[in-house]
Parts: C-alpha cells; structure tokens; sequence
C-alpha cells in the first residue's frame, strides 16, 4: 500500500484485507494514485469489485 498517498489514513483492521485485494487486483485504487478509504463506494464499484472476484473463483 505504499505506492498511495493516502495508504496511512487505512484503519488498522483493513490493512491486510485492503493489502490482498490490492496483491490480487480485486481493488486498485480511484487511478489518480490515492485508495480514498475514506470515501464511499459506489454501486459501479462494487458491481466491478463483485465481478473480479467471480473471475478469481479461488479466492471465493
């Protein structure tokens, strides 16, 4: 999570789960070099978070 500006204003109870789903591509952050944990996530993001981990049926 290093590679983001904003990766110290993640909780601490979501660094590993963030921390896996950035290794696995499942998240990627907003594209401007910030995560935005802060922010809410919308119905496009998790309609595009829901469908990488159908594709990746191992993690499921």
């Amino acid at each position: 999570m290093g590679d983001f500006a904003d990766a110290q204003t993640v909780a601490n109870y979501a660094k590993k789960s963030l921390a896996l789903c950035l290794k696995t591509g499942i998240i990627s952050g907003t594209g401007n070099g910030y995560l935005s944990p802060k922010n809410n996530v919308t119905r496009a993001e998790v309609a595009i978070i829901l469908e990488k981990l159908l594709q990746k049926s191992d993690l499921i």
